[in-house]
């Protein structure tokens, strides 16, 4: 069996954070892959939302230093909730369902992944 490179992980901290409830639904999925494509371009670099809702303090306390941006998906609102949970007052924020996807009815293609990628990167 041929050994895989394996790529560095790009959660730690920088000034510039994403983080994107990546959601079941279309939209979450949505919002995971302009997250990954903002961190791929070098805009923002990604943060595990799942390391909030768990309440690991250190990353929390450390990522709490940082510019945020958090995409939500759906009304639903669930990293927002996270976010305000944890204790965090200042980032930027951004739902997709606000520029007119639905959830459930929202097809995860090139024209939506950059229609939405070029919304979130005006929050930079």
């Amino acid at each position: 069996m041929e050994k895989q490179e394996q790529k560095a992980c790009v959660c730690s901290t920088d000034e510039k954070m994403v983080l994107a409830c990546s959601g079941a639904c279309d939209l979450g999925h949505l919002t995971d892959i302009v997250a990954r494509k903002l961190n791929e371009n070098k805009v923002r670099k990604m943060f595990c939302l799942a390391v909030v809702a768990a309440g690991i303090e250190k990353s929390i306390e450390d990522l709490k230093k940082k510019n945020i941006f958090m995409i939500d998906g759906c009304p639903v609102d669930c990293g927002k909730k996270i976010l305000d949970k944890a204790g965090f007052k200042e980032y930027k924020y951004m739902r997709v369902s606000d520029m007119g996807y639905k959830k459930g009815e929202t097809p995860v293609n090139e024209v939506v992944i950059s229609a939405v990628y070029e919304m979130a990167k005006k929050y930079n």
